[in-house]
């Protein structure tokens, strides 16, 4: 009887039209994901973190890591590490550059060569770690300054109202400013060392001489960055010291030394900081041939100078060898009375012209 008094109200309901709230409610019921009907047509907008097209910003963490893309900050901020200590961004192999993997070292000074605007050729990476060192260094010997100054002058004051003498009075005053004057020399070195760091170089064609441009730190946070061209000829590294290294992506790393140092020639102390992390244009073999003066063939051998000093050594054992295999266990004492000959001979005869004059 149930059956028989639902069966005919149920059919009505199925026959009669719904209206838009009941669809409504019933799909807000459902718990099945279905499609909205313009997702088909629609295309889903792009989410916030992927890259956008070129008329995006480019201030992105990817260019970031590209040398020449960012802008290089004077802030405070900029100079000290965040703490805790997070992982930076490592400058990437600049595209459109030549590298040691598909270039070689011949055709890559012909692209450079070519160039007739100029071309970023080196890039540093962040110096916040050199600004940690450098500040600390400065507040110890400031510490140390300040700490001599006050015990120093007191101890002078009290031996001069001891003994009353006004001649070891003024010595011992000036000892004391001579020691202090150290620690102040040294607290001015360590804040003007992040001033001789090169952040960016560029090589720059002239009409008859290259330059080299570079910028650096200034020295008050804040600052204007400095900007200095310099012919060339006149930078120079040491001709003990070896760029190229073979070790890391540029082959620059070294594991004695953090940088390498370029010397003004016409300059006394004109001596700029290079960091070996940093961002290369090719490898270090062109920037042997830049500042070392060195020829093609021999910045393409990439003999570092302890292989320059092992080979002169190698030869030295092996001439050594066989003048032990041709003289014996005495062959020194046997080349060193032949060399006593030899130079007795030219002294006998010089004697001999002399005195025929």
């Amino acid at each position: 009887m149930l059956t028989l008094s639902v069966a005919p109200v149920v059919r009505l309901a199925l026959r009669a039209p719904l209206k838009p709230s009941v669809l409504l409610g019933l799909r807000f019921q459902s718990r099945v994901n279905s499609r909205s009907p313009s997702s088909s047509s629609t295309p889903a907008a792009t989410p916030a973190s992927t890259p956008a097209s070129p008329l995006a910003p480019r201030n992105t963490s990817f260019n970031k890591t590209i040398p020449g893309e960012t802008e290089q900050s004077n802030s405070l901020s900029s100079r000290l590490p965040s703490w805790p200590l997070s992982s930076k961004s490592t400058l990437l192999p600049k595209p459109g550059v030549p590298t040691s993997q598909t270039t070689s070292l011949r055709s890559m000074m012909e692209i450079l060569n070519k160039k007739h605007e100029p071309e970023l050729i080196y890039e540093a990476e962040t110096h916040k770690i050199y600004f940690l060192i450098c500040g600390s260094l400065a507040v110890m010997f400031t510490i140390y300054g300040l700490t001599f100054v006050d015990w120093g002058f007191r101890a002078v004051w009290d031996l001069y109202q001891e003994d009353d003498d006004l001649t070891m009075f003024v010595a011992r005053m000036g000892m004391c400013v001579a020691i202090m004057s150290v620690a102040m020399g040294m607290m001015t070195l360590a804040l003007k060392f992040p001033t001789r760091l090169v952040r960016r170089m560029w090589i720059v064609p002239g009409t008859k001489e290259k330059f080299i441009r570079f910028t650096t730190h200034p020295m008050l946070p804040g600052s204007v960055t400095p900007v200095y061209t310099i012919p060339l000829r006149q930078l120079l590294r040491s001709h003990k010291s070896k760029i190229f290294t073979k070790n890391g992506i540029y082959g620059t790393l070294d594991k004695s030394t953090f940088f390498f140092l370029l010397k003004e020639t016409d300059k006394k102390f004109g001596y700029w900081i290079v960091d070996r992390n940093g961002w290369f244009w090719g490898d270090g073999r062109v920037f042997d041939i830049l500042f070392g003066k060195e020829t093609l063939e021999e910045a393409a051998k990439g003999q570092t100078y302890d292989d320059k000093l092992k080979k002169v050594n190698d030869k030295l054992t092996e001439e050594r060898n066989k003048l032990r295999d041709e003289h014996g266990t005495l062959w020194q004492v046997k080349t060193s009375g032949k060399m006593f000959q030899k130079d007795l001979k030219k002294v006998v005869g010089v004697v001999n012209r002399k005195k025929l004059k």
